[in-house]
Formats: C-alpha cells, sequence, structure tokens
C-alpha cells in the first residue's frame, strides 16, 4: 500500500495522472484523514463546489482512508519538536501527513519532496516528477 498525498489526487481530479500507469490493479492505494480535509476545502473554495466535492467523493471512494490517530498525533509532535530545534519547521497538516505514513510504515506519493525529504525514515515517491 502507498499513501498519496493530495497534489497527487489533485492531479487524478484534473487528469494530469493515470494511475494505471503506476500500480497494478491488485495495489492498495490510500489516503489520510488530513488529505481528506485538504481536497473537501479545495472543493468548497472552488466556484463549483457540488461539481468538485463529487469529484473528491468518486476519488475517494477508490482509497483506503487513514485516521490520524494517537500514534500519528504522538509521532507528529515529535517531528515537530525535532524540526523546529533543527530550525527546519513544516506545516502541521504536512507533518501530520508524514506522521501517519510512518506510522503505518507506507511510503508517500508527493511532489513536495523538498519538504518531506526533512522527516527521518520517511518514504517518498513522485509520480509528477
Amino acid at each position: 500500500m502507498k499513501i498519496l498525498d493530495s497534489d497527487h489526487c489533485i492531479a487524478i481530479l484534473r487528469g494530469q495522472l493515470d494511475l494505471r500507469d503506476w500500480v497494478l490493479p491488485s495495489d492498495e492505494l490510500a489516503v489520510t484523514s488530513i488529505n481528506v480535509a485538504e481536497l473537501i476545502h479545495g472543493a468548497h473554495k472552488s466556484s463549483q463546489t457540488a461539481k468538485h466535492l463529487a469529484q473528491v467523493d468518486v476519488l475517494l471512494a477508490a482509497f483506503r482512508v487513514l485516521p490520524f490517530d494517537e500514534q500519528a498525533a504522538r509521532r507528529c509532535g515529535w517531528l515537530k519538536a525535532t524540526l523546529e530545534k533543527a530550525g527546519a519547521p513544516l506545516h502541521l497538516a504536512d507533518l501530520q501527513i508524514a506522521a501517519i505514513a510512518l506510522r503505518h510504515n507506507l511510503p508517500l506519493v508527493t511532489h513536495n519532496e523538498k519538504h518531506f525529504r526533512r522527516i527521518p525514515n520517511l518514504q517518498l515517491e513522485d509520480w509528477l516528477a
């Protein structure tokens, strides 16, 4: 299983990424509950809210949604403190997504490698590069 970041979900919605180029039909993909919030937020900011919410619903139905649970929250708190001490802070949402990926020991598929590369032991892939 791999976790898709919001940028890859948006690329799918825009027709810029075809999953058939990257995964087998038997592969399971996931998103995090944080990605769900980001996608819903984006749809509500749109001038075509109902259309975009429906598209997001169809997309999310194809993926497993991994929650931000207590274990991920604890890892997120540690990551936030560690990166702040190192002078390399990240946005809380990115830390939450990374913590969920680390908690499940899953790779994160993101185009935002520059930020996520700061996180120790996080496996990264970029299907948009």
